[in-house]
């Protein structure tokens, strides 16, 4: 159970440093918390994963700051298996390198479910970037809300590395093949990118998933 930013900074420290991935485990949000635009550092990475269950009830984490020209930025940088549900991320800055998103950078095989994200939002990487996750969508989403002011944006510029198509999106930059559903789906941010790839919603959507609604 977490109340505090500082048992949310406990989590990723945990995750982070190897000690626990939470795999089979369920973390439970008890209240709003305020990261009061510190630097935070995302909960996962391509080494060690949170591969539990976030559950926030309903709760909102605001004044999200993630920084620094990385991969895997955002509230989680990586998570597999597990879901991450029932969560608001309110006012965020998040910029990174590859695999950039407000909720997780790399939402890989995590469901996510009730996810919103609101307020003023401004993210900026290189490839991969969305407003809620970054790269590889390979599990269900539902119920996804991004309703953000005017002037937030989703932007992308891959032209200073031309290995790189784009891929960004207003909810997620890249989601992967394979018979995942995406229902009930809403973004109004605004989308820019500079190569290809380039979505309301998503930046590419490969081949055999469902979108409803």
């Amino acid at each position: 159970e977490i109340a505090t930013p500082a048992a949310l900074k406990w989590l990723a420290d945990e995750v982070n440093n190897g000690r626990n991935n939470f795999a089979g485990q369920t973390i439970t949000l008890l209240a709003d918390i305020d990261l009061n635009n510190e630097e935070w550092t995302p909960i996962g990475n391509g080494t060690t994963k949170f591969q539990g269950t976030f559950d926030g009830q309903g709760h909102i984490i605001s004044n999200l700051v993630v920084n620094g020209y990385k991969s895997n930025q955002g509230l989680f940088g990586f998570t597999t298996e597990g879901e991450i549900k029932n969560l608001t991320v309110h006012n965020a800055k998040v910029s990174g390198r590859l695999n950039v998103g407000v909720v997780a950078g790399t939402p890989y095989t995590s469901k996510y479910t009730n996810i919103k994200v609101t307020g003023h939002v401004e993210v900026n990487g290189m490839s991969y970037v969305g407003g809620v996750g970054g790269k590889n969508a390979y599990a269900d989403w539902n119920t996804i809300l991004v309703d953000v002011d005017e002037t937030s944006y989703v932007k992308a510029n891959s032209i200073e590395d031309k290995a790189y198509r784009t891929y960004v999106g207003g909810v997620c930059g890249f989601n992967g093949e394979g018979g995942h559903s995406f229902k009930n789906i809403t973004s109004n941010i605004n989308v820019e990118g500079t190569t290809c790839d380039v979505g309301g919603l998503f930046g590419i959507a490969h081949y055999g998933n469902k979108f409803e609604n």
